[in-house]
């Protein structure tokens, strides 16, 4: 008894366009509230520690500002948040908690890379001036 039904729908749905986006050869729209990849402006930071504290996933690390980048003088122990977006859990607590408003989010999502780690680094360090 179930056979005509199935063949019905069979028939309704062959000519009816996919449901799935074909990813990456077209893009994914995103929403405006998207928790996408999130940095830290070094201008703004001062190297408190907060955000890598309160990170729940311990995605964050604080790492000593490279030679040949000028540091701000509001950060006088040369450390910035590190950010390993293989752990991240993009719950934005970083940004919540940092009492100086110095993390920057996107709407980016593509981040898979199956060959290295993807951190925060280069776009963190995009934001101070080299020396």
């Amino acid at each position: 008894m179930r056979r005509p039904r199935l063949l019905e729908l069979t028939l309704k749905n062959l000519f009816r366009k996919p449901a799935t986006i074909e990813y990456p050869r077209k893009k994914t729209p995103v929403e405006s509230d998207y928790r996408g990849l999130q940095y830290a402006d070094l201008t703004k930071c001062t190297g408190c520690s907060i955000c890598a504290l309160e990170c729940p996933a311990n995605a964050i690390a604080m790492t000593p500002i490279p030679q040949g980048y000028e540091a701000p003088k509001t950060n006088p122990r040369r450390l910035y948040p590190l950010i390993n977006y293989g752990k991240c859990v993009f719950c934005y607590r970083c940004v919540t908690v940092c009492p100086f408003n110095a993390y920057i989010t996107t709407p980016k999502y593509d981040l898979a890379n199956a060959e290295k780690t993807i951190n925060s680094s280069p776009l963190s360090l995009s934001t101070l001036r080299k020396g």
